[in-house]
Formats: structure tokens, C-alpha cells, sequence
């Protein structure tokens, strides 16, 4: 595998960012879809957590709860190949 190519990325300018500045449309925006993602997730976690984990007496119980939780916690992680 090569060695990945370093990207210089320049300064920021001092002035670009100000806290105290109101914030305008484009961050307005990628702040409600920010929200409806982590919502998303939260009714995902909230599956997960619903379940109440005394309840899991067997490894396949146990290693669906693991799966559910994973998925919610990886949910980019690579699907296994299946034997």
C-alpha cells in the first residue's frame, strides 16, 4: 500500500471566524440536518437500549443485542462475509 499523499492545507484567516457573529443561512441549515441525523439516531439507540439486557440468557440473544448495538455505534463498519 502507498503512503498517502500529504494535502497542505493553508491557515485559516484571523478574522473568519467570530464567535459573536450571527450565524447565517448555510450553517442555519447544516445545523437542522445535523439534528435530524443525530434523531435518527437516537430512535436507533433508544431500540437498542429499550432492551433490557438481564434478559439475554443465550449466546444468540447476547450476540444479537451486540450486533443492534454495534450497528448504532459503527454504522459504517464493513458487513461480515457470511460462512
Amino acid at each position: 500500500m502507498a503512503p498517502a499523499q500529504v494535502i497542505p492545507v493553508p491557515k485559516t484567516d484571523a478574522g473568519a471566524y467570530n464567535p459573536n457573529r450571527p450565524a447565517g443561512k448555510l450553517l442555519l441549515s447544516q445545523t437542522a440536518h445535523l439534528r435530524e441525523a443525530l434523531i435518527k439516531h437516537l430512535h436507533e439507540l433508544a431500540g437498542v437500549l429499550a432492551i433490557d439486557i438481564r434478559s439475554l440468557k443465550t449466546e444468540g440473544q447476547v450476540s444479537a443485542y451486540v450486533e443492534k448495538a454495534t450497528k448504532v455505534l459503527h454504522p459504517h463498519g464493513a458487513k461480515r462475509s457470511q460462512k
